[in-house]
């Protein structure tokens, strides 16, 4: 199978598609003045100024100017004949006259990425429609694949009669584009001939579809979702399946009420059927029914209810979550990150020596969230929050703490380009206003100077004059040494800087009132990303001040543990190649506007509070938890910036974000733990760095004498342990015997904890 086909016009010879002629072309000043006047007369007759047949007859002339994909196929010969076509296993499927072709992607597309196989996804010229452009599913001709997808988005109204490999797809510019992915898009294929066949009835489909490509893990997370939404409907797995006792369209019904549509695919529901209902699933009824549940009553965009994301989570537990948590007692080394991680991710640490890699994965949050301007996502309590982040790298000198300040530097090429022209700007209008002298009256300053990368040297006031000239976009500092902040705060209790730390991680209203003529009044939303760094002592002396109210808990931390080999590091250059990599990543950062909510997203923030959760009740210790609250959102906000770079969410997003936030929570309680504990208890604590699970101190077997003379050894001042108890049981990790009054713990915590360990 050869790549598939690219022509730079309707007529021309069709030559295998390359990264760098589709990136050419999306790139062109030429298909965006082409593109830009179709949509200039599609506003003519929104506004009755050109009839809609004039309209199609100059979109049609206008499209003969752009280039074009051939998705389904190349050509042996270079002409688009079906004859000489050799199948790409792709295809294309077009939503015709949308409203609002973006919201619909967001909303039916975007979280489905992976499970719709897209590729590539785009408003089409006539800004009417939207092209989705994807992997055909094994083994279906053209028009099944354009079935399928039909049935995968609920449209009825999809063109049918596609059958032609010589269908071509006309290029748009890259603010057209929703979703690209040039590695899938581009990639061999080994492509099965498709021989159409006759359609099977509905009750064999389910059971010759098992065997799709669901892992045993997921298949047992699934069939556990489904019998919890059992228990919850009031039902038992032994009465659903009794052949003879027609009920069984009842049960389904009320299991499919409970919402578990919302919690796995149609595929995989008819999966976990043919295990819990075989003699049901076969029937036309049967898969009928839960059709008609996908299609017209599920609304995958609506709030989760409590009851959905407590199923969700307790599968998530039973299934091998709990794979994920670590031993709460901290070791004496951070959290190593996951083996597979995000494309975005291993390109960027891939120029730094292996130990300074998580620290870079850290702290390039910042200097990619500074490209997003006006996209919130909204959090699991229904607030929106943008991409802020603050980051600290705390380490040992000569570790290697400048690999951050290299891969950020990469990062915010672009936007220091863009700085370039801006400052100029604003320096000739200094000179212009020098030149007047003081007794002429001077021009007003431009206001249109977004310069968003701050230099290191910078007041309050300079700060207050970039924020309010940014125009909602982020302004952004790297500091290579924490002291730079006492030019904006140099007060010892660092009020000021406290103030701004908190502002601007809910992106909130700041400013400042000054009467003198030259003087800076403001008052704007600040949205202000940071990279910094210090040896381990000065940044615990820096942020002593800040330890219990809430400006610490929302910065993020990362450290670099020293190698002992005594071998000079070596370092990857940021050059070229490295640039063309890391642009498509950059570019969807760019292009992203509006407002995204994930399903997946949102249960990812379940799992992330159950484990916080877990962890400072078990260890009963009110630093972790404090602390915890905001890491949750720093490391959902990681999750969602990767989602939007990478163009679709992922298992190794998923990790990535879950492993990031026990290493920035495993940092500060390492580094900060103690101290924190002191603020809070305002009083000495013991040697302990971090949280003990004094529940796993105790034995199987235990009595609250044993449970006091716990809280005694790990210096609690509190040696009640009657709410401790209290909340282990309400919470499952217990169990007391009412005759003895001996607790015990459950066998659902020493599996999961046993394996953790």
């Amino acid at each position: 199978m050869e790549k598939i086909g690219f022509s730079t016009s309707h007529f021309c010879e069709v030559v295998p598609c390359t990264v760098d002629l589709l990136n050419q072309a999306i790139d062109s000043a030429a298909v965006k003045n082409v593109c830009d006047l179709i949509a200039q007369a599609l506003l003519k007759v929104k506004q009755g100024k050109m009839s809609r047949t004039e309209f199609e007859n100059y979109k049609k002339a206008m499209k003969k100017q752009l280039p074009v994909l051939t998705p389904h196929a190349i050509f042996k010969n270079g002409e688009r004949k079906n004859s000489e076509a050799i199948p790409s296993g792709l295809s294309m499927y077009d939503i015709d006259h949308i409203e609002n072709p973006r919201g619909y992607y967001q909303s039916m597309v975007a979280d489905r990425i992976s499970e719709l196989g897209i590729v590539m996804a785009y408003v089409t010229p006539s800004t009417e429609g939207l092209r989705l452009i994807f992997e055909m599913p094994q083994g279906m001709t053209l028009a099944e694949a354009q079935k399928w997808m039909s049935e995968q988005l609920g449209d009825s109204d999809y063109d049918g009669s596609v059958k032609d490999y010589a269908r071509c797809s006309y290029l748009v510019p890259r603010a057209y584009l929703l979703y690209l992915d040039e590695e899938e898009l581009l990639k061999d294929r080994q492509v099965e001939a498709a021989t159409p066949q006759p359609a099977k009835p509905l009750e064999e489909k389910a059971v010759a579809q098992n065997e799709a490509s669901v892992s045993p893990e997921q298949q047992n997370r699934n069939l556990r979702i489904f019998d919890l939404c059992l228990k919850e409907a009031g039902l038992k797995p032994e009465s659903i399946d009794v052949m003879g006792i027609h009920n069984w369209h009842n049960s389904l019904v009320a299991v499919l009420s409970i919402g578990i549509c919302r919690l796995m695919s149609q595929q995989e529901l008819l999966n976990v059927l043919v295990q819990r209902m075989p003699n049901y699933v076969k029937e036309e009824d049967c898969q009928r029914l839960v059709n008609d549940f996908y299609e017209k009553y599920t609304n995958s965009n609506a709030p989760m209810t409590l009851t959905l994301r407590n199923i969700y989570a307790e599968s998530m537990n039973v299934s091998g979550a709990s794979k994920t948590q670590k031993s709460l007692t901290l070791s004496s080394v951070p959290p190593q990150m996951p083996e597979k991680l995000p494309r975005l991710i291993k390109l960027l640490v891939s120029k730094e020596p292996e130990n300074v890699r998580p620290s870079v994965a850290m702290g390039a949050f910042p200097a990619l969230g500074a490209h997003l301007h006006d996209v919130h996502f909204l959090y699991a309590d229904n607030t929106y929050r943008e991409a802020t982040f603050m980051h600290h790298t705390m380490a040992k000198t000569a570790t290697g703490k400048a690999g951050v300040s290299r891969v950020c530097e990469a990062v915010m090429k672009d936007i220091e380009e863009r700085d370039q022209v801006n400052r100029q700007r604003e320096q000739d209008y200094k000179d212009e206003c020098a030149r007047l002298g003081s007794n002429k009256q001077r021009p007003d300053r431009p206001d249109d100077l977004v310069v968003q990368m701050l230099l290191s040297d910078i007041t309050i006031a300079a700060l207050n004059r970039k924020g309010a000239d940014a125009d909602g976009h982020f302004i952004y500092s790297l500091l290579n040494e924490v002291e730079l902040f006492n030019q904006v705060d140099p007060n010892p209790k660092k009020t000021l800087l406290r103030n701004i730390i908190q502002t601007a991680f809910d992106c909130d209203w700041f400013g400042q009132e000054r009467v003198g003529e030259k003087s800076v009044t403001a008052r704007y939303r600040l949205r202000w990303n940071w990279n910094t760094s210090s040896t381990i002592k000065r940044g615990q002396d820096f942020y002593q001040p800040m330890l219990a109210d809430g400006s610490f808990n929302r910065i993020s931390f990362s450290t670099i543990i020293p190698t002992d080999d005594g071998k000079i590091p070596k370092h990857g250059f940021y050059d070229v190649k490295f640039m063309a990599k890391l642009k498509p990543y950059i570019d969807r950062l760019n292009a992203a506007h509006g407002n995204y909510d994930l399903k997946k997203a949102q249960l990812l923030i379940d799992r992330l509070n159950e484990e916080a959760v877990d962890t400072a009740r078990l260890s009963d210790d009110d630093a972790y938890e404090d602390t915890s609250h905001r890491a949750i959102i720093i490391a959902w906000l990681r999750a969602m910036v990767l989602y939007v770079a990478e163009g679709k969410w992922s298992k190794e997003i998923e990790d990535f974000a879950m492993w990031s936030f026990h290493y920035d929570m495993w940092c500060k309680m390492t580094f900060f733990g103690e101290e924190m504990r002191k603020q809070m208890a305002h009083e000495v604590v013991g040697k302990s760095r971090g949280p003990r699970n004094m529940l796993d101190m105790l034995p199987t077997e235990f009595t609250n004498v044993d449970a006091e003379a716990v809280r005694l050894k790990v210096g609690k001042q509190d040696h009640d342990p009657y709410k401790m108890l209290w909340t282990w049981e309400n919470r499952g990790y217990i169990q007391q015997d009412p005759l003895t009054g001996v607790y015990r713990k459950t066998d659902h915590y020493l599996a999961k904890h046993t394996q953790a360990a």
